[in-house]
């Protein structure tokens, strides 16, 4: 057996670095893209849902009425604009224009004073869009509490409730939503600029003629894989450190985790997504066709199965049992937590297992698909 030579594995990797800096497309690929995702998508993705068309109609036109309507625009979440007529609240829902509706009926304030029965307003909410009803409807909890106090002109806390609840929000007491996104985000870019860049290596020596020479040196399969492998770590890893940059001082992220921990999940994350990206090469032989097969296998999985949008334990047992394939899965777990929550390696330990076996599986899969051969 052929002892692994360091000299002839530098060899190729010297050659693949020289490659890749007379490559613009591979370093805007390496570099640039990552910085153009992070800085889109951080601004764009918002869970938290404010400024929410309201059409409303005052049949009532009192003070308390007006309050109530204050109420909804003080909040921040909601754009009431008025309508003449409530007939006209369900038209501007069926158009689009408005996502509420508030009809304030006559002698609303009556109701409220007199105590003989309870104030009743309509809310018409928009169930279209499952993705925001729930949000809308705490909202709605929530200032129709603000709401009885400000009509009544009663200072919150001076009625005695028979049940409060006094919530923290631990970890990310803001509920800002891209201290959420951003580390899962970060993974989604490092898997995505990772399988693309590696996708290509094998495919372009094939369809260049260079693979018949690189055949014919005395240079071993894995020699040959870690020669080309390695370039592309190691700029994966300064797209993840560009990112991360962006994430801390454009974003304002906080980091309370340990760094060390969180750079070598990075290392095994990029190793196992640039395996799969090395498979994928060595299997196709064609740019386009491997290309097809980065995006289906790189960046679908890594948005829908990886718990960035989606939680994964909400998901079916076999989504879970499929998500459990990827690397993006685990990492971002192991992302989030080191920058929200800080945990040690013996919580993290079953993610980093899972990152190790994924790595080293198909690191294997590459050697045994790898073929010397030029049939």
């Amino acid at each position: 057996m052929i002892a692994f030579s360091y000299r002839r594995a530098a060899a190729i990797f010297s050659k693949e670095f020289k490659h890749i800096l007379r490559d613009p497309f591979t370093l805007i690929m390496a570099l640039l893209l990552p910085l153009l995702i992070v800085l889109v998508l951080g601004n764009s993705i918002e869970f938290n849902i404010r400024s929410i068309n309201m059409a409303y109609n005052d049949a009532d036109i009192t003070q308390s009425s007006r309050k109530l309507v204050e109420t909804f625009a003080s909040s921040n979440y909601f754009k009431p604009y008025d309508i003449s007529n409530p007939n006209d609240a369900f038209n501007e829902m069926v158009a689009e224009r408005a996502r509420v509706a508030l009809v304030i009926p006559p002698r609303f304030e009556h109701d409220m004073m007199s105590g003989d029965r309870p104030g009743t307003v309509q809310v018409m909410v928009d169930g279209a869009d499952n993705s925001s009803i729930i949000a809308v409807t705490n909202y709605l909890r929530t200032i129709n509490k603000n709401a009885y106090f400000k009509i009544n002109d009663i200072p919150r806390g001076t009625v005695a409730e028979k049940l409060r609840f006094q919530s923290r929000y631990l970890f990310n007491p803001e509920l800002n939503s891209r201290w959420f996104s951003v580390p899962g985000l970060t993974a989604v870019i490092i898997a995505l600029v990772a399988i693309m860049l590696t996708t290509l290596t094998i495919c372009r020596e094939w369809e260049r003629g260079s693979m018949e020479m690189l055949l014919s040196t005395p240079a071993t399969t894995l020699e040959i894989i870690a020669g080309k492998v390695l370039p592309y770590a190691i700029l994966s890893f300064i797209g993840f450190v560009l990112v991360f940059i962006v994430g801390r001082v454009v974003f304002g992220v906080p980091f309370v985790g340990s760094y060390i921990i969180l750079i070598l999940a990075t290392l095994l994350f990029i190793l196992g997504y640039l395996a799969i990206g090395l498979y994928i090469s060595v299997s196709t032989h064609k740019q386009d066709v491997a290309i097809e097969f980065a995006c289906i296998v790189g960046l679908l999985p890594a948005i829908v199965l990886s718990g960035f949008v989606f939680p994964v334990e909400y998901m079916g047992r076999g989504y879970q049992a499929v998500s459990s394939i990827f690397p993006a899965r685990f990492y971002i777990d192991i992302s989030r937590d080191q920058f929200l929550k800080g945990s040690g390696i013996a919580d993290l330990w079953p993610g980093f297992l899972a990152l190790v076996v994924i790595a080293v599986v198909m690191l294997t899969a590459c050697l045994v698909r790898f073929k010397r051969t030029l049939e």
